[in-house]
């Protein structure tokens, strides 16, 4: 049951699954190997998360790209990484602020040799381990759904790997070492700048992949090959995302 919950996830973190199509879950199950009840024991952990939709009568779907809902989403992670931040410098030690430090600079000193998912996986890991300082189990939990939902966006920007990235790994020593000196609205304020700056990215990309949703479906509509109408290729379409 994990392995098809983590390969669901995968999937959907990846857009395997177009967004807004129906899962078709027969095909989906005789593929993975899967019961129906399993398979949709694993959808319905994905709904809870919000990576799935259910629709009573028709079924799963993967959840449309809403440009909102990423600015909803950086909203919620502030949140959550502000309180982190602060509780953070009131409960954790100075060896553990110490190794949180040593961690990000060992990740900088690879950057040259690491794969874009390797480095997303990493700047993902710092946050999980800051936040998992403030000793909260319940934060870390959120966070941990919020960094899901916001995964795609994420890899995108960084595989950009543009001066913005530098400037956005830079300010992890920055909010660190205003932890190790405890100077905590100082911290608060570094945090909040980094976070808001990524929130302005993942609008950008946010945008960008809906154009690119958008048009591959415009496209695959307006195909017209031997005679097949329009609405003909966008079921044919349809049939596609809904066998993968």
């Amino acid at each position: 049951m994990e392995r098809l919950y983590y390969e669901l996830r995968d999937r959907a973190m990846r857009y395997d699954f177009k967004p807004g199509s129906r899962i078709n879950e027969q095909a989906l199950g005789r593929e993975l190997c899967v019961s129906r009840a399993t398979l949709r024991e694993a959808l319905n952990r994905l709904v809870a998360e919000g990576l799935f939709d259910f629709v009573m009568n028709k079924g799963f779907f993967r959840k449309a790209i809403s440009v909102d809902e990423v600015f909803d989403l950086y909203q919620v992670r502030i949140a959550l990484e502000r309180r982190a931040v602060f509780l953070v410098i009131q409960r954790a030690t100075d060896e553990e602020i110490a190794s949180l430090k040593r961690f990000w600079v060992e990740v900088m000193q690879r950057t040259a040799t690491l794969t874009t998912g390797d480095l997303l996986l990493a700047d993902e890991e710092f946050h999980r381990r800051l936040v998992a300082l403030s000793r909260n189990k319940e934060l870390s939990a959120f966070m941990e759904i919020v960094t899901r939902r916001i995964h795609v966006a994420r890899h995108i920007d960084i595989q950009q790997l543009s001066a913005w990235n530098i400037q956005a790994f830079d300010a992890h020593l920055a909010i660190v070492d205003l932890i190790a000196q405890r100077k905590t609205e100082e911290a608060l304020n570094t945090l909040t700048e980094h976070i808001d700056m990524s929130l302005k990215r993942a609008i950008e990309i946010t945008k960008e992949m809906v154009a690119r949703f958008f048009l591959v479906e415009a496209t695959s509509a307006s195909i017209d090959d031997g005679g097949r109408t329009a609405s003909d290729g966008n079921r044919e379409a349809t049939r596609v995302v809904e066998s993968a």
